[in-house]
């Protein structure tokens, strides 16, 4: 058994496996969190462990907590592995989802506030493309010489920055945005008309919903007590503005990810939301998960030295108790 700061008793039987750092991620609960996890130091433990701990502590209701993954894979073994610590099944965690999945959910119930009706389609990549060739050949564009897929791409571009047509700020360098402008106007009234959204949509509406109306705001940011994400260091802007929006009653949010490994800047991802975490939530602790379970020391000597040389990075040593292992070697082929 362990005490937490209220000096009341914890059963630690789920905390037994956890390293000194690892619990300590797992036993804060008071405020911003940002845990900074090298490859391989068990963040999926961590965050399943975490929501385990404030349900267990009755700090919150399953359904009073908000877990944001990237894949549905992600989100089924995150359910599954608090079902085992918990010895039953986390029927109540009704807000463990993707992004896309948890933001289509919060619009179905409010979706007359983007002109939508609550059984609106959700459109895929095909359907787009479809939509696009037919705007395309009513505007008279040529789609050999503007491919409706570029078109969509920088359409989701202006999404994931939050804009609206109305608010698109063109880039005079690009050549070809004061051509596709007109089309994403006309694109985001089709999709109105045919009581649809794309998967920029969910997130957008939700935002513009959550901004603009304080009644509804006030229901979800006082309802999730603690909100957790991970792979917080692939975040877009319009990612983050929704979590910022939705913790405006409480500030137990807690983010997980490694800086070291944001590779989604080309689309759209920001890793200044990660960088900048503490700076936007104050009085933000950050604790390093640094022990990896993954890799030989000699990987991880290797790793270390070369991403030092990225200056834009918060920084860790990851360390291992497994043995040094073979030599890293670099081998060229022609």
């Amino acid at each position: 058994m362990i005490y937490n700061d209220n000096l009341k008793m914890i059963n630690s039987e789920y905390l037994n496996n956890l390293n000194k750092a690892q619990k300590e991620a797992v036993l804060y609960l008071n405020g911003p969190l940002l845990i900074v996890a090298g490859a391989g130091s068990g963040k999926t433990k961590v965050l399943t462990s975490r929501i385990a701990h404030i349900i267990k502590e009755k700090k919150a209701y399953p359904n009073q907590i908000l877990s944001v993954t990237f894949t549905n894979k992600a989100a089924k073994e995150m359910q599954n592995r608090v079902s085992s610590i918990l010895k039953t099944e986390a029927i109540g965690l009704s807000w463990l989802g993707t992004f896309h999945s948890i933001c289509a959910k919060l619009l179905r119930k409010h979706a007359t506030a983007a002109g939508l009706n609550s059984n609106f389609s959700i459109i895929d990549q095909d359907d787009q493309v479809r939509l696009i060739k037919n705007i395309c050949k009513a505007e008279n564009i040529d789609v050999k010489q503007l491919a409706p897929k570029y078109i969509l791409s920088i359409i989701d571009r202006w999404k994931n920055k939050g804009y609206y047509p109305q608010q698109v700020i063109l880039n005079k360098k690009d050549i070809y945005e004061k051509t596709i402008f007109p089309l994403y106007k006309i694109y985001q009234q089709k999709l109105l008309d045919l009581n649809a959204c794309d998967f920029g949509d969910l997130i957008l509406h939700c935002v513009n919903i959550l901004e603009n109306n304080s009644d509804i705001n006030d229901i979800y940011s006082n309802n999730f007590k603690y909100i957790l994400v991970d792979e917080y260091q692939d975040t877009n802007f319009i990612q983050s503005k929704w979590l910022k929006l939705l913790t405006k009653k409480h500030q137990n949010i807690c983010c997980v990810g490694d800086d070291d490994q944001s590779i989604y800047s080309w689309r759209g991802a920001e890793i200044k939301n990660f960088l900048e975490f503490d700076q936007v939530y104050k009085k933000t602790k950050i604790i390093r998960l640094e022990e990896n379970y993954r890799s030989s020391q000699n990987i991880l000597s290797v790793a270390s030295n070369l991403i030092a040389n990225n200056q834009n990075r918060i920084g860790k040593t990851l360390k291992t108790t497994m043995e040094e292992g073979d030599l890293v070697k670099l081998n060229c082929f022609k």
